[in-house]
């Protein structure tokens, strides 16, 4: 396929294959997907196109018969009368079938497309759609048909090969012995005598199919991850590109930010204290009795956020408790969802104690009144 093909110039390098140990970068598939360098599994588009046809000829295998019947009939109708039949006559008869063999036709071509769609994402490289030249006059081109990825896929070819024509002999021998009956029948009789082998043929087919689309998706998938590879130099490299990306950081640093909002918007309003720095930082506390075996930081938040936790606390009406102290500590060494330090508890019980005091709930009561 031309896509799983495409961008060799990218990835030709002069490292020895033994050097790549690394695993592909964001950075570095990403790039390659821009190229149109991608897995591609060649069987599947084929194993979409020949269920859908077969699924559109099972739906419309009744209608097809009766229209060749009918011309079957008005075909031997004028031979009976010692004249053929004329084009005007047949011409009716002729569009039914050749229309409905063209749906299924149309079914298969489309699903056969539309099978490329999981596997590109919906992406179209136009460039690729072009003719290369080079890639025809290349001689370095010439060694790969002898190489073990050529062999390997010249032998898995021969045994799918293989089991498709045993699926399909499998399917129709016992029916050969009653090929002869046919001369005889109805042409209706034919029709179904002859659709039925098919239709349990194409069953046995599509399965066999299906299995080996799914082995060369696989192996594709496996060969795509091998050449993807990177020495550690260059995962490396990447890293530190990636690390000092100022737009990578404001784009982590962004996403960091809307993750504490939203932890902050669930836990601010069913904490028990917002301990404050007296504006720079904001720590959310709770303790349960019976839950948690000391009180935990379950928010915590600097600058906008920090203001965002102020403006949530009075909202719902949790206490807000200035201790700078304590606020840096807590922010400095405790980590969300962490219990606060041993040497901490004296000020926290103190700061807890006040709350309940105020706000004349008991510990452990998430449903008590808020000052």
């Amino acid at each position: 396929m031309p896509l799983a093909e495409a961008s060799d110039a990218y990835m030709a390098d002069d490292s020895p294959k033994e050097d790549r140990t690394e695993a592909a970068s964001h950075k570095r598939l990403q790039t390659a997907f821009d190229d149109g360098n991608i897995p591609i599994g060649r069987e599947f588009n084929a194993v979409a196109g020949f269920a859908a046809g077969a699924m559109a000829l099972v739906a419309l295998g009744g209608s097809l018969r009766d229209a060749l019947v009918r011309l079957i009939v008005a075909s031997a109708e004028g031979l009976g009368a010692g004249s053929a039949s004329s084009p005007r006559t047949l011409a009716p008869l002729v569009g039914r079938p050749l229309l409905i063999a063209g749906t299924a036709c149309v079914a298969a071509a489309l699903a056969g497309g539309l099978a490329f769609v999981p596997q590109t994402r919906g992406r179209i490289w136009l460039k690729l759609a072009m003719p290369d030249l080079s890639r025809v006059f290349s001689g370095g081109k010439l060694g790969k048909l002898f190489s073990k990825q050529t062999v390997l896929d010249l032998t898995l070819s021969i045994v799918k090969l293989l089991t498709v024509a045993w699926a399909c002999w499998s399917t129709l021998r016992d029916d050969f012995l009653t090929l002869p009956r046919l001369l005889f029948a109805r042409p209706d009789v034919q029709f179904a005598m002859l659709f039925s082998p098919l239709a349990k043929g194409a069953v046995k087919v599509l399965t066999i199919m299906a299995f080996w689309a799914g082995v060369d998706i696989a192996l594709q998938q496996l060969r795509y991850r091998k050449r993807m590879r990177m020495t550690k130099e260059e995962a490396k490299r990447e890293y530190k590109e990636e690390d000092g990306d100022p737009v990578m950081k404001g784009r982590r640093r962004r996403k960091h930010r809307e993750l504490s909002k939203g932890r902050a918007a669930k836990e601010v309003p069913v904490a028990d204290a917002l301990i404050v720095n007296p504006t720079h930082i904001a720590i959310a506390i709770r303790y349960r009795a019976g839950e948690l075996g000391a009180p935990r930081v379950t928010a915590k938040g600097k600058g906008q956020l920090a203001e965002y936790m102020r403006d949530l606390a009075r909202e719902n009406g949790i206490p807000i408790v200035e201790n700078i102290a304590l606020a840096r500590l807590l922010y400095k060494r405790v980590k969300v969802g962490r219990a606060v330090p041993a040497d901490t508890y004296k000020a926290i019980a103190a700061i807890l104690a006040y709350v309940y005091r105020v706000t004349g709930r008991m510990p452990g009561n998430v449903s008590g009144a808020r000052a």
